[in-house]
């Protein structure tokens, strides 16, 4: 028990429990199939996108603008695709995109070394009227056919865009725990002065995570865009940076960097997604999700808090 206790994602898997028996017990049709199913639909582009904010955070960084790199890298799909350019194509394109708009932040904020809150505020404003800029305000709508595939589609009798998220968490969860790579992100968020002395990177580290964010924002809107079959640059995504930002808190991600996990943050994702669709089926008022989310954030602090000081007392303890 002791072990499992101190299993580093062992709160929010006992608040996933507790919340997910409450929810059971208030409503008969929330501990159902076809509802788990809809969570987990409901969810995919914030899967995909918290993996990025999750080294961002490891990192000691944030990004406020990832919710504007989806609404314009969707946007620009949406725009290749009404213009006759093959879904796969088009997709591919918007992946890349995302990846671009990654590399802006990462050099302003590896490279210029300008803090990310200026650089992510900036660019998330940005981006966003790039969006509707390039949309002329207009909803972009009326997809072909074969680019339902990417957020409806089945491969081997499985959801295409759960499949895809399995795969990047899968990725990822390796990168960062069994790689170098990881290591360094680790690392770099844990002590960036040690990390210098240590020789790595630490620009070159932060440009590369940024990119690989915006790479996996492109996906995500991608299958968003697909998924909902109409995209609204003015309001794509638009409170996506502080939905990933809270998962990962939620997950026991610290603010301050270095610790945190992605197995830790998608249980995170989870958590909020079942809060939003038990509150919804127990016909609670909606205006009543975003106050939860805000509360489940500071929980998330004080456990973090908790957590980091127990951790903290026991080195103590073992150093005396």
């Amino acid at each position: 028990m002791k072990r499992l206790l101190n299993v580093h994602e062992a709160p929010i898997i006992v608040f996933t429990i507790l919340i997910t028996l409450l929810f059971s017990i208030t409503s008969s049709d929330f501990f159902q199939f076809d509802n788990v199913k809809l969570i987990l639909d409901q969810n995919i582009s914030t899967f995909i996108v918290a993996i990025g904010m999750t080294m961002v955070i490891l990192l000691g960084g944030m990004d406020l603008s990832v919710g504007s790199v989806l609404a314009v890298t969707a946007t620009a799909v949406g725009l290749l695709l009404s213009h006759g350019i093959h879904p796969w194509i088009a997709a591919l394109l918007g992946i890349i995109i995302g990846g671009l708009c990654g590399m802006v932040n990462g050099y302003f904020i590896a490279v210029r070394k300008i803090p990310d809150i200026i650089v992510t505020l900036a660019t998330m404003y940005i981006f966003r009227g790039i969006a509707v800029g390039i949309s002329g305000g207009t909803w972009m709508t009326n997809f072909p056919e074969g680019f339902r595939f990417f957020g409806q589609g089945k491969l081997f009798g499985i959801s295409f865009p759960l499949l895809i998220a399995l795969v990047l968490i899968a990725i990822f969860v390796y990168l960062l725990k069994f790689t170098r790579s990881g290591r360094r992100i680790y690392a770099i968020g844990g002590n960036g002065s040690a990390a210098k002395l240590a020789g790595i990177d630490v620009a070159k580290s932060k440009f590369k995570v940024y990119v690989l964010t915006g790479l996996l924002v492109g996906v995500a809107s991608v299958i968003f865009a697909s998924k909902v079959g109409s995209v609204q640059a003015s309001t794509a995504g638009n409170a996506l940076s502080f939905e990933v930002m809270a998962a990962v808190l939620i997950g026991g991600g610290s603010i301050f960097g270095g610790i945190g996990t992605v197995a830790g943050t998608m249980l995170g994702v989870l958590f909020m997604g079942i809060i939003k669709n038990g509150l919804i089926i127990s016909k609670v008022s909606p205006f009543w999700v975003d106050a939860s989310t805000g509360f489940l954030i500071i929980l998330a602090i004080i456990i973090n808090t908790l957590q980091r000081f127990r951790q903290n007392k026991g080195k103590e303890g073992e150093l005396v």
